[in-house]
């Protein structure tokens, strides 16, 4: 019951002196606003990631031979940078090499891409968008649905013809009343007739695709590459995961034949999973945690700090109630409770009210951008615990130099 009171009266307190309140809790709603926002952010791109980017963007049972790994962190020595931008880029012959390393492949697709300054249509332009060059069956390997028109033939790649498929976000700017299949639109000096639109796919995957312009590869290569034998991307797939297991095997023993590596001497070209994309994200995931802790301190112990200085205050007005309470038969204890329970009451409300910003700053993220948000209950919990260990710690000090206060000295306080 001592407890509940010490909560009551700072209820009370809190209610009774507002802006005091608001000015004392700021550490604490800022450290713990940061805290639940950059968690439901983190946390909502780690499920992302884990249920459906890298699957989107690699594919089911899909892997793709590149010049060098595209999901570098800051784990990657220099060295092994350094490394991988000596590898020699890939070309048509390494596509023939790895097509008759895997005949039995369900799925193979290559592709080259470069971004472009803009694409327009008479009047009206879209800015930073990506153009492929894509061999048949590259839509399929991706998993684009067509909206409206067609996709990619393989008579467009045989004849070099200069047709495009594009995205949702450019068919939108472009045409923004419909009617975007036939038309043509212009890529820097190169005019292409328009015989597909994809479906919308929204959100950060939708930042790539929705963007995009799909030309056939054999006519980016005569019209936009600078280097026409340069392949970005040769692209994979198996009917199941021990398939796609033996055809990276394949693949690699057949492309260190052709380039005549020893062995022992490293690879001159990289292979991609889905699991290199979610092992990059580990370890940013893990680099951003790690983060947290010290950036949220300084916040908490500037508002704990804050906490034990108006605790003192508090105090400090309140001798003769504490005389009064004593007189009356309250122990040191019951006093050093109630001005515990007091701040921490304080804190945790502070931490309750940046429990809220946070969350609300976190959805207002995944309003306004592709980027996803969860709130996990855990880092309720966390900072729940965090607000209330600031509490205690602030209050220690303040509740002990009320606990010691002489009855009858405190009585005699003006």
């Amino acid at each position: 019951m001592r407890i509940l009171e010490g909560i009551r009266i700072a209820l009370q307190q809190i209610w009774a002196h507002k802006l005091k309140s608001a000015f004392t809790l700021v550490g604490v709603i800022i450290g713990i606003t940061f805290l639940i926002a950059v968690i439901t952010v983190v946390e909502g791109m780690n499920r992302y990631v884990q249920d459906d980017f890298a699957g989107a963007i690699f594919g089911v049972n899909t892997f793709s031979v590149v010049r060098r790994n595209q999901v570098q962190t800051g784990s990657d020595s220099q060295e092994q940078r350094r490394r991988q931008a000596r590898n020699p880029y890939l070309t048509m012959h390494d596509v023939e090499v790895v097509r008759q390393a895997v005949p039995h492949a369900w799925r193979f697709a290559y592709s080259v891409d470069r971004g472009f300054r803009q694409v327009s249509y008479n009047e009206r332009s879209r800015k930073n968008i990506r153009v492929i060059g894509g061999s048949d069956g590259y839509e399929t390997m991706q998993g684009w649905d067509i909206a409206e028109g067609r996709g990619m033939s393989p008579l467009d790649e045989r004849k070099s013809l200069k047709v495009a498929v594009i995205g949702a976000d450019i068919a939108e700017r472009l045409f923004p009343d419909g009617g975007a299949t036939g038309q043509r639109i212009r890529l820097g000096a190169t005019r292409l007739e328009v015989v597909g639109v994809w479906e919308r796919q929204g959100g950060l995957l939708g930042v790539i695709r929705d963007a995009s312009v799909l030309v056939p590869i054999s006519t980016f290569r005569e019209t936009m590459a600078w280097q026409r034998d340069r392949i970005g991307e040769i692209t994979i797939k198996g009917r199941t995961p021990e398939d796609m297991q033996a055809s990276i095997y394949e693949v690699e023993a057949a492309l260190r034949r052709d380039r005549t590596l020893r062995p022992g001497e490293e690879n001159n070209f990289w292979i991609q999973t889905s699991s290199d994309l979610l092992s990059t994200w580990e370890t940013i995931n893990r680099i951003l945690f790690a983060a947290i802790p010290g950036l949220v301190s300084i916040s908490l112990v500037v508002g704990g700090i804050v906490i034990m200085n108006i605790m003192l205050l508090s105090v400090a007005g309140r001798i003769k109630e504490i005389g009064v309470r004593k007189a009356l038969g309250a122990r040191r204890r019951d006093i050093l409770l109630q001005f515990l329970a007091e701040s921490s009451t304080l804190s945790v409300a502070g931490a309750a009210i940046g429990i809220g910003l946070g969350i609300g700053l976190g959805k207002t993220v995944d309003a306004l951008t592709p980027l996803p948000a969860s709130v996990p209950m855990w880092s309720i919990v966390v900072s729940l615990v965090l607000g209330l260990a600031v509490g205690v710690g602030s209050g220690i000090y303040p509740a002990y130099r009320a606990a010691k206060q002489d009855p009858i000295v405190a009585l005699r306080y003006e």
